[in-house]
């Protein structure tokens, strides 16, 4: 590995580490929303399968037990499906996922932790109806179990009681619910993984369809947008304009002597000063104007809403700004300057051709009337004066 190459990587590695940490982090976020979404069903079947059962646990322990386990099983399903609808409403941030994460898991174990608890106090091991009420309690907590902390109730649940009883059959029945448990464990681990993947290449796929996006629409070298992204919001912006007989103003911007900083310096330094002059530019603009590459050293700049006199004002306004750089090549101090050409939108007659033609013409006049400068196209001059020194 050369020396430019291990420093281009160190530079970046911070970046690299950030991006990945941020799709961890996203891909976290998205399981968190299955698991919310897999659970938002249970303010429909919750509140119902707690009556069933708190009916059919009158069958072996006092009535008022069963009626106050159902009871606070109820409230438990109120908050954590309470918990569930703000998530969803919040929609949160990757950033906040841990703090949800938690929050999902203390509301959601409550749950589990409710229906774990009757195989503790209402399992007759004698009764073979018990038996299985039992079991279908472990088939629905395991059913349910999608975030690894919800698999601890059940699991207790179920070997607790055979191991504290005495006899074979029951250590049995503890050793089976044990290799269960731990194959529902495999399985969930497995399945927990292909979803991270699953999650993580849409995350990759969307990144990919996002970044040939902006490659389509973005310079390479500036990042603003590229000569057919420029002319297409521009034409749109006309038909705007026209359609609600609103001011409009382009501005082309050419970087005066750029060839002999090419010849003089390279190419590479001639890229640093594009970006520099683009930066400065991007500084010095509105919101809604927008700035795009042409081609080579030359930049078109579409400022909406804009009259002769605040066209006048930004252009020179960018050109001082670009004026006052200096740009450190360690062997000397550059200082770019340009030239600007401005053309006014007609009502009805123009179209974006015809101001970027105009705006070109004008912006040829400041560089033979001596560069840094910035002109009007003649028929903005005629219509509003020479808003600018001659």
């Amino acid at each position: 590995m050369s020396n430019s190459t291990f420093l281009s990587f160190l530079e970046n590695f911070p970046r690299q580490q950030y991006m990945e940490e941020d799709r961890v982090a996203r891909v976290r976020l998205a399981q968190l929303h299955l698991y919310v979404s897999h659970h938002l069903s249970d303010k429909y079947v919750a509140p119902l399968l707690t009556v069933v059962a708190a009916c059919l646990l009158t069958t072996w322990v006092p009535h008022w037990q069963a009626m106050l386990w159902a009871l606070v099983e109820l409230g438990i399903v109120a908050v954590y499906i309470g918990t569930y609808t703000a998530f969803r409403r919040a929609d949160p941030q990757p950033d906040e996922e841990p703090r949800w994460r938690t929050r999902i898991a203390l509301a959601h174990g409550a749950h589990m932790l409710a229906w774990s608890s009757i195989p503790l106090w209402a399992w007759h091991p004698a009764q073979f109806e018990s038996l299985i009420f039992i079991m279908l309690i472990h088939v629905g907590l395991i059913s349910l179990t999608l975030l690894i902390t919800d698999l601890a109730p059940p699991t207790l649940a179920l070997l607790l009681p055979p191991f504290l009883s005495a006899g074979w059959f029951n250590f049995g029945l503890s050793m089976l619910g044990l290799f269960y448990t731990l194959l529902m464990l495999l399985v969930g681990l497995k399945i927990h993984g292909s979803t991270s993947e699953a999650l993580l290449l849409r995350q990759r796929n969307e990144e990919l369809i996002a970044e040939l996006e902006r490659q389509a629409t973005r310079d390479g070298l500036t990042g603003v947008a590229n000569r057919r992204q420029f002319l297409a919001s521009g034409k749109a912006e006309i038909l705007r304009s026209q359609r609600f007989q609103h001011d409009m103003a382009l501005l082309i911007l050419d970087i005066d002597h750029f060839k002999q900083v090419n010849d003089s310096y390279g190419h590479q330094v001639g890229d640093k000063v594009i970006r520099a002059v683009v930066a400065a530019c991007e500084c010095s603009l509105r919101t809604g104007d927008s700035i795009g590459r042409l081609g080579g050293e030359e930049f078109g700049i579409v400022l909406p809403e804009t009259g002769a006199a605040a066209a006048g004002q930004t252009a020179e306004r960018l050109r001082e700004t670009v004026a006052a750089l200096r740009v450190d090549i360690g062997a000397a101090i550059l200082r770019p300057t340009v030239s600007v050409g401005i053309s006014l939108l007609k009502p009805g007659e123009d179209t974006l051709s015809t101001l970027l033609h105009r705006a070109d013409l004008a912006m040829y006049r400041a560089k033979q009337a001596g560069r840094n400068r910035v002109e009007m196209d003649a028929d903005g001059t005629s219509a509003v004066g020479a808003i600018l020194p001659a």
